[in-house]
């Protein structure tokens, strides 16, 4: 089958499975697709049904509009998938990496690279120690994805897929690229994922607000809670001797005093990040609403985690993963705590000389 890449040769006998293809991992998976790789999505029974009905239908912000049917393949059992796959694309949540890796153990190729795609801090190592004969990757997902009407996965918000380089993951760059989601590979990928995991931190923050990203953006209280998280870790990473990646448009260390801008200032400085699809929320806020666990653990614990090693303070990240996990246990959704109620339960002392909070 001939796509896209340039790869001809590689990209027609290179087989892909998918594990795990909900929001983010259809879209990623449906990109290489329409690119004309050979894909397999490993779904759950509902999205199957969906698939079944609809087909794949991915759009995103720029205006992509791309109905994917007759090529499309899809499973929802491993053991109906082709064990000679090549890569496995490992979309599950953090959440569910461990029991997704003892799954692929007695199935995967010992030649099958995998590729660990999650938030946060950790996955790549925990399927490596469950998958020991495999090589296995770090990947990263900047972009929101949403799932939206008929199953429509619609890519809300910029951002570059980075995956630690390795040869057999060339055509998948390239495809990817050609479809119009920018991608590149990576030596440097701990620096990646903690300045993957400083924008991820505003999952939790949306969550507990309850409101779309961009209408939690535009309040300054929530920002400024974020930009308190932001800079917990950063100076955690500065004892550890981490330097984050640059992400996003603006570089790490200026990012926490970009939020706590006033409102008008911020919209002239965080054009960038305000170009989102206006009903985007975080998946973090999606967990609390279905009542599925969160990756809290791997994200703002983990900034806990590291300030408790390094001998550093981090009270706002820690407080934060308080009222995420006394959300999941009351099982009701998101809190929906307005701006100020939030900012003045982890943010309780002014310090007007810096105008920080």
């Amino acid at each position: 089958m001939k796509g896209p890449s340039g790869h001809n040769e590689i990209t027609s006998a290179m087989k892909i499975l998918v594990f795990g293809a909900g929001a983010i991992g259809g879209y990623i998976g449906g990109t290489l697709c329409q690119a004309g790789l050979d894909v397999t999505l490993l779904v759950r029974p509902r999205v199957a049904a969906r698939l079944e009905e609809h087909g794949l239908h991915l759009t995103d912000y720029q205006g992509k509009d791309v109905h994917l049917r007759e090529e499309l393949q899809y499973r929802e059992s491993l053991q109906d998938c082709d064990p000679k796959t090549d890569v496995v694309l490992l979309t599950v949540k953090c959440t569910g990496v461990a029991e997704a890796a003892r799954e692929l153990k007695d199935w995967i190729s010992p030649h099958a690279v995998v590729v660990s795609l999650q938030n946060g801090i950790g996955s790549r190592e925990t399927v490596q120690s469950i998958l020991p004969h495999n090589e296995v990757v770090a990947g990263m997902v900047p972009f929101n994805v949403a799932t939206l009407e008929a199953g429509r996965l619609h890519r809300g918000t910029e951002g570059e897929l980075l995956v630690e380089g390795h040869g057999k993951l060339v055509p998948l760059l390239d495809a990817w690229q050609a479809c119009g989601v920018p991608a590149h590979s990576t030596q440097d990928f701990q620096s990646v994922a903690w300045g993957k995991l400083l924008l991820n931190l505003n999952n939790a923050v949306n969550a507990l607000a309850g409101v779309p990203l961009v209408e939690e953006l535009t309040q300054r209280p929530y920002r400024q809670v974020l930009s308190a998280c932001m800079r917990e870790l950063l100076r955690a990473l500065k004892k550890a001797g981490i330097q984050p990646a640059k992400i996003s448009k603006a570089p790490p260390f200026l990012i926490p005093w970009i939020l706590i801008l006033p409102n008008w200032l911020f919209k002239v400085f965080a054009r960038a990040m305000l170009a989102i699809d206006p009903l985007a929320r975080s998946s973090m806020w999606d967990d609390l609403e279905r009542g599925r666990e969160t990756e809290i653990e791997y994200l703002n614990q983990a900034v806990v985690n590291l300030a408790q090693q390094y001998g550093v303070a981090a009270p706002v990240n820690r407080d934060i993963v308080l009222l995420i996990k006394e959300a999941q246990n009351q099982g009701q959704g998101s809190p929906q705590i307005p701006a100020e109620e939030l900012k003045a339960r982890l943010l309780p002392r002014v310090n007007r000389f810096l105008g920080i909070f």
